[in-house]
Protein backbone atom coordinates (compact mmCIF):
# COMPACT_ATOMS: atom_id res chain seq x y z
CA UNK A 1 0.00 0.00 0.00
CA UNK A 2 2.88 2.33 0.80
CA UNK A 3 4.36 1.85 -2.68
CA UNK A 4 1.05 2.84 -4.27
CA UNK A 5 0.81 6.04 -2.24
CA UNK A 6 4.48 6.80 -2.92
CA UNK A 7 3.98 6.51 -6.69
CA UNK A 8 0.80 8.59 -6.56
CA UNK A 9 2.64 11.18 -4.48
CA UNK A 10 5.46 11.38 -7.04
CA UNK A 11 2.95 11.62 -9.91
CA UNK A 12 0.97 14.43 -8.29
CA UNK A 13 4.17 16.24 -7.28
CA UNK A 14 5.27 16.31 -10.92
CA UNK A 15 1.79 17.26 -12.17
CA UNK A 16 1.63 20.07 -9.61
CA UNK A 17 4.99 21.41 -10.79
CA UNK A 18 4.03 21.12 -14.47
CA UNK A 19 0.74 22.94 -13.85
CA UNK A 20 2.61 25.70 -12.01
CA UNK A 21 5.11 26.05 -14.86
CA UNK A 22 2.30 26.10 -17.42
CA UNK A 23 0.49 28.87 -15.55
CA UNK A 24 3.71 30.87 -15.21
CA UNK A 25 4.48 30.56 -18.93
CA UNK A 26 0.92 31.45 -19.94
CA UNK A 27 0.93 34.46 -17.63
CA UNK A 28 4.24 35.70 -19.04
CA UNK A 29 2.81 35.35 -22.55
CA UNK A 30 -0.31 37.20 -21.36
CA UNK A 31 -2.40 34.36 -22.74
CA UNK A 32 -6.16 34.35 -22.37
CA UNK A 33 -5.88 30.58 -21.80
CA UNK A 34 -4.80 31.37 -18.25
CA UNK A 35 -8.42 32.24 -17.51
CA UNK A 36 -9.83 29.08 -19.08
CA UNK A 37 -11.97 26.85 -16.90
CA UNK A 38 -9.62 23.82 -17.03
CA UNK A 39 -6.67 25.93 -15.86
CA UNK A 40 -8.75 27.17 -12.96
CA UNK A 41 -9.94 23.70 -11.90
CA UNK A 42 -7.24 21.15 -12.80
CA UNK A 43 -4.38 22.63 -10.72
CA UNK A 44 -6.60 22.65 -7.62
CA UNK A 45 -7.68 19.06 -8.23
CA UNK A 46 -4.06 17.97 -8.75
CA UNK A 47 -2.90 19.79 -5.62
CA UNK A 48 -5.79 18.32 -3.63
CA UNK A 49 -4.82 14.82 -4.74
CA UNK A 50 -1.19 15.69 -3.95
CA UNK A 51 -2.21 16.50 -0.36
CA UNK A 52 -4.28 13.31 -0.12
CA UNK A 53 -1.29 11.27 -1.28
CA UNK A 54 0.78 12.88 1.48
CA UNK A 55 -1.88 12.04 4.06
CA UNK A 56 -2.04 8.47 2.72
CA UNK A 57 1.71 8.02 3.11
CA UNK A 58 1.63 9.44 6.62
CA UNK A 59 -1.27 7.19 7.67
CA UNK A 60 0.25 4.04 6.18
CA UNK A 61 3.71 4.65 7.66
CA UNK A 62 2.56 6.14 10.95
CA UNK A 63 4.97 9.03 10.45
CA UNK A 64 4.16 12.68 10.89
CA UNK A 65 5.93 16.03 10.61
CA UNK A 66 8.39 16.98 13.34
CA UNK A 67 9.36 13.36 14.12
CA UNK A 68 12.46 13.53 11.95
CA UNK A 69 14.43 16.07 9.98
CA UNK A 70 13.25 14.49 6.72
CA UNK A 71 9.54 14.76 7.55
CA UNK A 72 9.94 18.24 9.02
CA UNK A 73 11.77 19.50 5.94
CA UNK A 74 9.24 17.99 3.54
CA UNK A 75 6.33 19.47 5.54
CA UNK A 76 7.77 22.97 5.84
CA UNK A 77 8.97 22.89 2.23
CA UNK A 78 5.53 21.84 1.04
CA UNK A 79 3.94 24.77 2.88
CA UNK A 80 6.47 27.17 1.35
CA UNK A 81 5.81 25.68 -2.11
CA UNK A 82 2.04 26.11 -1.76
CA UNK A 83 2.26 29.68 -0.46
CA UNK A 84 4.68 30.88 -3.13
CA UNK A 85 2.86 29.02 -5.91
CA UNK A 86 -0.31 30.87 -5.00
CA UNK A 87 1.55 34.18 -4.66
CA UNK A 88 3.30 33.64 -8.01
CA UNK A 89 0.05 32.97 -9.86
CA UNK A 90 -1.67 35.93 -8.20
CA UNK A 91 1.28 38.21 -8.99
CA UNK A 92 1.31 37.04 -12.59
CA UNK A 93 -2.40 37.82 -12.82
CA UNK A 94 -1.67 41.37 -11.65
CA UNK A 95 -2.93 41.16 -8.08
CA UNK A 96 0.46 42.14 -6.65
CA UNK A 97 3.01 44.71 -7.83
CA UNK A 98 4.82 43.69 -11.01
CA UNK A 99 8.17 43.47 -9.21
CA UNK A 100 6.89 40.41 -7.29
CA UNK A 101 6.32 38.26 -10.39
CA UNK A 102 9.85 36.96 -10.77
CA UNK A 103 10.74 36.49 -7.09
CA UNK A 104 7.52 34.65 -6.23
CA UNK A 105 7.82 32.44 -9.31
CA UNK A 106 11.48 31.65 -8.64
CA UNK A 107 10.89 30.86 -4.98
CA UNK A 108 8.06 28.46 -5.89
CA UNK A 109 10.18 26.73 -8.56
CA UNK A 110 13.30 26.53 -6.39
CA UNK A 111 11.28 25.21 -3.45
CA UNK A 112 9.89 22.40 -5.60
CA UNK A 113 13.40 21.54 -6.80
CA UNK A 114 14.66 21.56 -3.20
CA UNK A 115 11.84 19.19 -2.16
CA UNK A 116 12.53 16.88 -5.10
CA UNK A 117 16.19 16.71 -4.07
CA UNK A 118 15.26 15.90 -0.47
CA UNK A 119 12.80 13.24 -1.65
CA UNK A 120 15.29 11.50 -3.93
CA UNK A 121 18.26 11.81 -1.57
CA UNK A 122 16.12 10.76 1.41
CA UNK A 123 18.20 13.23 3.41
CA UNK A 124 17.11 16.60 4.77
CA UNK A 125 19.26 19.58 3.94
CA UNK A 126 18.12 22.27 6.37
CA UNK A 127 16.82 20.15 9.23
CA UNK A 128 19.48 17.44 9.19
CA UNK A 129 20.73 18.20 12.69
CA UNK A 130 17.76 20.02 14.20
CA UNK A 131 15.76 16.96 15.24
Amino acid sequence: MYEGFKHLHALFAVLSFVSLLARIVLAWKDSSKLNSKPLKIVPHAVDGLFVLSIVGILVVTGAHPFTSGFHTEKFIGFLIYVVFSVLAVLALKGRFPAVTKVPFSLIAILTWLWLAHVAFAKQPILFATVL
